[in-house]
């Protein structure tokens, strides 16, 4: 993760507006904006969001204001810029920190900082931010968040007459592919499906299973082959037996190793 500060150059101070996250392995920005940013004060593109106080910037709109900040894509000499500057590709995230995030129609700029720089209050957002998901049955989820809180959500309910999701929660293969967004900003189902992290931490009910509870739960009763053959006094060859005639059924499958539950082990 690379973190830049967004400052604006019209205060003499420079002033903090908020902070742009990049996360390398998906090559995707998300925006983070300080609550004491009115929607005069913010990034033109991001005003409509702060006038209804949303202040974390999904990734669609965060890489709309990265690319008015650089060399646009269907440029004529694109070529040219991209050798003369020593890059092979396009890049966004590169041409932004040749750029400093700077360009003609403002006076912003960024900073390239440390997560120790973090502001307290952008530190405390992001201990809100999504740790995993776990789809249930009936459209719902298990939401888990950095906070080690958890919240049951019916998405069904959350998502309302956006069709977007239509398809998702009509097929139960893809609704279970659901995953965690980069840094954790929200879950999604492909980057055009995505639940915000800030809306998923108000909706739902508080769940009592929080996330180190389920860790204790994977860590202490789920065991895999070697760790059946101690449990059940036999060998892996056996354990294969019992498998093959269903006596025991795997949780999950390995090429070399399989996953069971404890307690399905503890009834034989």
């Amino acid at each position: 993760m690379v973190i830049f500060e967004i400052r604006d150059n019209m205060n003499l101070d420079k002033r903090l507006l908020g902070y742009l996250f990049y996360y390398e392995r998906s090559r995707r920005f998300f925006a983070e904006l300080l609550e004491g940013v009115d929607e005069w004060e913010a990034p033109f593109i991001f005003s409509s969001f702060v006038k209804k106080n949303i202040r974390s910037i999904d990734s669609e709109w965060s890489m709309k204001f990265v690319q008015q900040r650089i060399i646009p894509a269907d440029r004529q000499n694109l070529g040219d810029i991209l050798k003369a500057n020593k890059l092979s590709v396009y890049d966004e995230y590169k041409l932004l920190q040749l750029s400093e995030g700077r360009c003609a129609q403002d006076e912003l700029f960024l900073v390239k900082i440390s997560a120790e720089k973090l502001l307290p209050e952008i530190v405390s957002r992001l201990k809100r931010k999504v740790r995993d998901v776990l789809p249930m049955t009936g459209l719902r989820a298990t939401v888990f968040f950095m906070n080690d809180t958890a919240r049951i959500i019916d998405l069904k309910e959350l998502c309302g007459s956006d069709r977007r999701f239509d398809h998702i929660f009509r097929n139960e293969d893809l609704y279970h592919n659901v995953r965690v967004s980069p840094g954790g900003n929200g879950i999604e189902w492909g980057e055009e499906r995505f639940l915000p992290a800030e809306r998923l931490y108000t909706s739902g009910i508080e769940s009592p299973l929080c996330y180190s509870d389920l860790l204790a739960f994977v860590k202490k009763r789920v065991i895999d082959t070697t760790e059946t053959t101690e449990l059940l006094n036999c060998s892996r060859q056996y354990i294969n037996q019992l498998t093959k005639s269903e006596k025991i059924s795997p949780l999950k499958n390995g090429s070399n190793n399989n996953l069971f539950l404890k307690a399905d082990l503890e009834k034989e």
